[in-house]
């Protein structure tokens, strides 16, 4: 799940003028059959990512620091051959996503949770590495109607204004938390997290190790847990 390059600014105004983005265009992580959309953000931000599979359960795919949506896209076809409906995004200011106050990567997860639902999702779950964990955290507690899950990939508690702890103490969104016992700063972050969050569903997935972030599913128990979890 390496991140490719960012995408150029001019791929994005060339999606804006073709009204919906649903062609094929320079995106290099894109294949034939997924749809590169276009989405605005309650701040006026251009959010781009790509949409996998038709099912009804749709998943927001947030990536980790200094990456885009080319992390998740393998994720989000091992989605879409499972029935599910995969949105992976660029956070604003990364990729070919712009505009918008830098700290607000929520707004970028809810503007992706808005699209699905209007695509045919009647089921969101959401999934963020690192910082994306911290933004899917954040936007659980925030969407409304609320989302029907989050999973975090090593987020930590903080992120550039995004307050996690905050958000799990009010968010009633089943929750799981998933983080290598090698990592240092964001093993022990999970753990407080985990217990200060006030789901009553809720777990949390150690994995040995000292991979990070979306990392973490290249591991086999760590997926079927995800998986498990998205299909419950």
């Amino acid at each position: 799940m390496q991140a490719i390059s960012a995408l150029s600014s001019a791929v994005v105004l060339a999606l804006l003028a073709s009204s919906g983005a649903r062609s094929q265009t320079t995106d290099p992580c894109i294949k034939p059959g997924e749809a590169p959309v276009v989405m605005k953000a309650a701040d006026g931000a251009t959010v781009y990512g790509v949409e996998v599979g038709k099912g009804t359960t749709g998943v927001v795919l947030g990536h980790q620091y200094s990456s885009n949506h080319c992390e998740f896209m393998d994720f989000a076809r091992e989605l879409g051959a499972a029935g599910f409906r995969a949105l992976t995004i660029d956070f604003r200011y990364n990729g070919a996503s712009t505009g918008g106050n830098s700290s607000r990567l929520d707004l970028d997860i809810a503007a992706a949770a808005g699209r699905l639902r209007a695509d045919g999702a009647t089921r969101i779950e959401l999934v963020g590495a690192s910082m994306g964990g911290t933004a899917v955290l954040v936007a659980a507690s925030e969407i409304v109607p609320p989302v029907d899950g989050v999973v975090s990939l090593s987020g930590p508690t903080y992120f550039r204004g995004l307050n996690a702890v905050k958000a799990v103490r009010s968010s009633r969104v089943p929750v799981r938390f998933l983080v290598t016992r090698g990592e240092r700063r964001f093993a022990p972050d999970a753990t407080y997290l985990m217990r200060a969050a006030a789901a009553k569903d809720k777990a949390i997935m150690r994995v040995n190790g000292g991979g990070h972030g979306s990392s973490i599913l290249t591991v086999p128990t760590a997926k079927a847990f995800v998986l498990a979890f998205l299909a419950r």
